[in-house]
């Protein structure tokens, strides 16, 4: 008798599992006839570069995630570019812009970026425009390219714009290791393996997508997003325990720059600094209080004080993007996307008219 419930339980656990197998099948070939395909059905969009990373070389990428979908090309020197393919450059005056995943312009495509907007105003007035800036690069890793594409090009730069924000100040003296790309994805050398299944799921199955997309659309309409004590690298930043607010670590981080300063006299190259703030800055009292801290103890103006006092020190050039984006703020403009702090539409046409205003 037990025997016989027993088979009749397994028999209607495998029928519920092919039932569930079934609709699974179904719902992912109905989604690809509708062409809801997987997330990203090709490679992405890095390269090994020694024990780090950069951008694939001549390549262009589709990316479609919750928070926002655009495409990326890049140029022959592996630069996020308007187009895939050659890029000519002899004989051009070039601006370089140097920094992280804001500079890249996460989320929007070239054209809308705020480097894309700067250098359509920057081709009127005969100049070329490289976009140097990767997703997580620190400062070492965007001087490392820099000087790499000079010696290998025998290409100069006219002028740097040095983007730097609170989020890489305080990594000012680190550099990407340990890192391995699989699939033109990164990922640390010793934890890869079930981030990259997961990665490789979300590139095969587009039911997984859906319901993965279905879920954060309900965080988008119906949670409000908030930063909260889960968010201890954000809060830390601006935290006046923080390291950045010890003189010695201010000192080194200004010799570090002094150095970088040396490199660019050296090769003729004018130097200016934009100073961007991120996205949620704007609101990190309100951040602060509502998990229960002071915000007497934080400070986001720090950062922008830094660049400034270090800029008049030394006779440099800074372009301050903070008033213009707190106006807009202040105004109620959205900046940033739903689901991620980078900087939208809004906020990339913000920067880049700045931008193309504050330099020419």
């Amino acid at each position: 008798m037990k025997m016989d419930l027993r088979r009749a339980s397994f028999r209607r656990v495998v029928a519920i599992l092919a039932t569930l197998l079934l609709c699974f099948v179904m719902l992912e070939a109905g989604l690809r006839i509708l062409g809801r395909m997987p997330s990203n059905m090709a490679d992405g969009i890095y390269a090994q570069d020694g024990d780090s990373f950069r951008l694939k070389a001549d390549s262009k990428k589709s990316i479609n995630f919750p928070a926002f979908s655009y495409t990326v090309y890049t140029n022959e020197y592996g630069f996020r570019d308007r187009a895939s393919g050659p890029r000519p450059l002899a004989g051009q005056d070039v601006i370089a812009f140097l920094g992280a995943s804001d500079v890249f312009g996460n989320g929007v495509n070239y054209e809308d970026s705020f480097v894309g907007i700067f250098s359509e105003r920057a081709r009127q007035r005969h100049y070329e425009v490289l976009n140097l800036a990767v997703g997580g690069h620190y400062f070492l890793d965007q001087e490392d390219l820099l000087d790499r594409f000079i010696r290998t090009t025998g290409q100069k730069p006219a002028r740097i714009a040095y983007c730097v924000n609170e989020l890489h100040i305080p990594k000012f003296d680190k550099r990407n290791t340990n890192i391995l790309v699989r699939s033109g994805y990164v990922f640390n050398r010793s934890t890869w393996r079930a981030a990259y299944v997961r990665l490789m799921i979300g590139n095969l199955s587009s039911a997984y997508c859906f319901f993965r997309d279905a879920a954060r659309r309900i965080q988008e309409r119906w949670l409000k997003y908030e930063l909260n004590e889960k968010s201890p690298e954000f809060l830390q930043i601006y935290a006046k325990t923080s390291r950045m607010h010890d003189p010695e670590t201010v000192r080194q981080f200004e010799e570090s720059l002094d150095a970088f300063g040396r490199y660019c006299r050296e090769k003729g190259m004018d130097l200016v600094y934009v100073y961007i703030p991120i996205s949620d800055s704007f609101r990190l009292d309100k951040i602060v209080r509502q998990i229960g801290k002071d915000p007497d103890d934080y400070d986001a103006s720090y950062y922008e004080k830094m660049m400034q006092t270090y800029c008049e020190k030394r006779g440099l050039s800074l372009v301050d993007l903070r008033p213009v984006l707190q106006r807009a703020f202040d105004d109620g403009k959205e900046l940033r996307f739903k689901l991620d702090p980078h900087y939208n539409l809004v906020g990339n046409r913000v920067i880049g008219e700045h931008l193309a205003e504050s330099l020419f």
